[in-house]
């Protein structure tokens, strides 16, 4: 008798303990349906729609993590356009024993690298989850599992998901299950795109931007020292000053050089070729600095113009 007040209490206490936004479909030996939930998901949904619509498709969430042995993780998804362009995860192992600070890895996907590391949450959009808890909802829920369907203060599903009764401790689950979801209206989210690790950028070639231009052509040539520069000074020009040095190949500290009028070519040379190579060198004759290109152009000319001397003596 004592048993029987004592678990009716507990349950009482619980039932008062859940969130009026957190609905569980209870667990039977025999498989149920998800009932009204459904209606409450499609509800969501076109919400959902519309907040969408509003930050145009600009947004985060986070999906936190921890086991009641005291380790965790957090994965953050960046959502721009409707389309994840960054993915960062941070786990933290349990207390230690001696008082010594917790062991912490981190990291950051952006690009061709989203969804590479097969840690942390998958990068996916809302509307993917949306999609895999409806498809959840589709199918009966299995004997002595039940069903978890919770919404956010704005009515957008954070989790809906089915799990075995029967675990304990860290039961598995099936389906979607988040924590936080952050909107967006104005957020410029072009830096992310564009901006990745250094150790990203070295194992994608050290590509330069499209549309990035260097005064002298290429940044891994410094013209006042004449020596080539290192990865890691080509990547700080690009990409940690970029507003400053986009466009300019100059230090946001110093001023612009004062650009040498170049002496004009002779007028039988020609037109100088228009596609050149990004290289930086001096140009025969004592026409300065500049390509490859040019300066093959220009050597070509005087040789021209030599053996026309030649033969005219």
């Amino acid at each position: 008798m004592k048993f029987t007040l004592l678990f009716f209490s507990y349950s009482l206490f619980l039932s008062a303990q859940q969130p009026s936004n957190f609905e569980t479909v209870p667990a039977f030996k025999q498989q149920t349906d998800w009932g009204n939930r459904k209606k409450q998901l499609e509800k969501s949904f076109k919400l959902w729609l519309q907040l969408k619509n509003d930050c145009q498709g600009n947004y985060s969430y986070t999906k936190k993590w921890s086991s009641w042995t005291g380790f965790g993780h957090t994965t953050t998804i960046t959502v721009s356009k409707n389309r994840v362009i960054e993915r960062k995860f941070e786990s933290i192992g349990p207390p230690n024993p001696d008082g010594k600070p917790v062991d912490k890895n981190r990291w950051t996907e952006r690009g061709g690298f989203i969804g590479s590391n097969p840690k942390g949450y998958p990068p996916r959009t809302m509307d993917e989850l949306y999609r895999e808890a409806r498809s959840l909802m589709e199918r009966p829920i299995p004997p002595f599992h039940q069903g978890i369907l919770r919404f956010n203060e704005q009515g957008l599903v954070l989790s809906c998901f089915i799990q075995d009764t029967r675990i304990a401790d860290d039961a598995p689950i099936q389906g979607i299950n988040i924590t936080t979801i952050t909107l967006e209206e104005n957020k410029n989210t072009e830096e992310i795109k564009e901006k990745p690790s250094f150790d990203q950028w070295l194992q994608n070639g050290k590509k330069i931007p499209e549309g990035m231009m260097f005064i002298g052509g290429s940044p891994w040539f410094d013209e006042r020292t004449g020596k080539n520069r290192k990865p890691r000074e080509v990547y700080d020009m690009i990409f940690k000053n970029k507003k400053n040095t986009l466009n300019s190949g100059v230090s946001p500290n110093r001023k612009p050089p004062v650009k040498n009028k170049r002496k004009p070519f002779p007028k039988h040379w020609g037109d100088p070729p228009q596609r050149q190579t990004r290289d930086l060198r001096p140009l025969p004759g004592g026409y300065g600095m500049g390509s490859g290109t040019l300066a093959r152009w220009i050597q070509e000319n005087l040789d021209r113009d030599k053996i026309k001397d030649t033969k005219s003596d």
